[in-house]
């Protein structure tokens, strides 16, 4: 008896576990869509499982700013704002030229290899034309780096924010060229490899905070071009 009240919350723990790691896949690789509601019930059919996992595995994805809940709306997968997006650069360029700072008096010869050879997979996607997967390697590149910083706080806070990274990703992507972004990467890879913390530092706060400045720019351009709605005077003539 007692063994399986012991064996119940491991169950539940690694229920919840996984069903949290899917539902974060299926939200990055564009499955489940911002704005598309998540039923417990229907989760919970999917997995085999009761409703308490699932419910758990939703208040963590809560927590890390996957998913909203709200009373009327039940979860839904959350949407970010250009606002928010454009608010994110900067964060994300503090937070990983911390990361670079370390990583430059850190990094060994298998990092700046594997950095290497991201670049080179997304130019092979670039050929190809395969957003996803450049997106993925410019993802796998950037988390190598924070690894590289030894800092595993910086590391948490910075997979918090799984799904704001992925969708500044994805949305850069859109800007430019798939060429253009894989070379980009390389000015990183140099300055790391120079072992000069300011340069690494530089040099990430550069690569990620001047797609901000596209998305900015772009979106000024579409508030200029948007129709004005006319004044009440206006519409009443």
């Amino acid at each position: 008896m007692d063994q399986d009240n012991k064996a119940r919350p491991l169950e539940r723990r690694v229920f919840r576990e996984e069903i949290r790691e899917q539902l974060i896949e299926d939200i990055l690789n564009g499955k489940l869509a911002p704005g598309a509601r998540i039923v417990e019930t229907k989760i919970a059919q999917q997995f085999g499982v009761s409703q308490g996992p699932v419910r758990e595995a939703l208040r963590d994805l809560e927590l890390f700013g996957f998913v909203v809940s709200s009373p009327f709306r039940g979860t839904q997968v959350r949407r970010i704002s250009t606002e928010e997006l454009l608010e994110i650069y900067p964060i994300r360029a503090a937070l990983e030229g911390v990361a670079a700072r370390a990583a430059a008096v850190r990094i060994d010869q298998a990092t700046l290899e594997r950095l290497q050879e991201l670049i080179g997979v997304m130019r092979e996607a670039a050929a190809r034309d395969d957003h996803r997967a450049e997106a993925d390697a410019d993802h796998n590149f950037h988390h190598a780096i924070v690894k590289a910083s030894g800092n595993h706080m910086l590391e948490h806070v910075w997979q918090t924010m799984r799904l704001s990274i992925t969708t500044c990703l994805t949305t850069s992507i859109t800007h430019r060229s798939l060429h253009e972004i894989a070379e980009r990467h390389v000015a990183v890879v140099d300055a790391l490899r120079s072992g000069d913390p300011d340069r690494a530092e530089a040099a990430v706060r550069r690569h990620i905070e001047e797609p901000g400045e596209w998305i900015r720019s772009a979106h000024h351009q579409e508030q200029a071009a948007a129709p004005t709605e006319p004044d009440e005077k206006e519409a009443a003539i």
